[in-house]
């Protein structure tokens, strides 16, 4: 069942009676408090900070595109029934700005975490949990919220901070000696998700898709014109978009086309898969 919400504010715990009744919804059984997440990589850092203490929702799950996203039943009830939530936070991200706006609308008193608080947010990107840095301050500031809720015992909770931020800290450093060689240069992609990981490193992301538009038959030109001078072997897409694109420029390259994922769960070992990826994609 999926329910279409309109942009505006919903009266939420009404819709949500009707639907429990409509749809037959059985009594929640776990009742170990719920944190919602609108992506599935910021659930990675709750699952670690709070271990099995919560239960975390994910708003947009695993496969899903989301420019065009539509919360469901479930959805919904995670937010009604959530004692945090977690959100990207960027403008760009339409999920949140047409869809979650007016549920949270619905529950003022509902503590909220931003991943993007604090940052120079690059405009039209909202991945900003694909820079080291990022992730390192959002883990910090989560930390702080599971325990001022009380969603995670203290000393706990202190002890998987440490341990997370010293993973960070370590992946960044490997990161940073993997790509120092390529400083400087070049990778296409095909959706332009990788612009806070490729700043980070001293790199520069090119874009197939501009503004979320597919490249007209001039752009493609240019882009194969400039790949073909920069010596492109890989071309980088996302499996949440049509590769189409993608494939056809690496055709006109004699390229290959390898997918990355900025929405995988694992956020360590996707960063480290990303970053060999692109030690070998990157162009001096």
């Amino acid at each position: 069942m999926i329910v279409r919400l309109p942009r505006a504010r919903s009266a939420l715990g009404v819709a949500l009676v009707g639907l429990v009744t409509a749809c037959g919804e059985a009594p929640d059984s776990d009742a170990r408090p719920r944190v919602a997440v609108s992506v599935v990589p910021l659930s990675f850092f709750v699952d670690r900070l709070a271990g099995d203490r919560v239960r975390t929702h994910v708003m947009i799950p695993p496969g899903a595109n989301p420019a065009t996203f539509e919360p469901s039943f479930a959805e919904l009830r995670a937010v009604a029934t959530a004692a945090l939530y977690v959100k990207v936070g960027h403008p760009s991200f339409v999920f949140e700005t047409t869809r979650l706006e007016g549920l949270l609308a619905e529950r003022p008193g509902l503590r909220i975490v931003d991943a993007s608080a604090g940052f120079d947010v690059r405009a039209g990107d909202p991945h900003v949990w694909l820079a080291p840095d990022h992730a390192r301050a959002f883990a910090v500031r989560l930390a702080a919220a599971l325990e001022e809720l009380r969603l995670a015992r203290p000393a706990e909770l202190r002890t998987r901070l440490a341990t997370l931020l010293a993973e960070i800290d370590a992946l960044d450093a490997e990161i940073r000696d993997l790509l120092a060689p390529k400083r400087g240069g070049r990778f296409l992609v095909h959706h332009p998700a990788w612009g806070y990981f490729a700043q980070a490193y001293g790199l520069e992301q090119v874009a197939i898709e501009r503004d979320g538009k597919e490249p007209d038959a001039r752009r493609v030109a240019e882009l194969v014109q400039q790949a073909r001078q920069d010596g492109v072997r890989i071309v980088f897409a996302q499996p949440q978009f049509d590769t189409a694109s993608a494939r056809l420029i690496a055709s006109e390259l004699g390229a290959r086309v390898e997918l990355l994922d900025p929405l995988a769960y694992d956020w360590t070992a996707n960063l480290r898969h990303v970053a060999r990826r692109i030690a070998e994609g990157a162009t001096p």
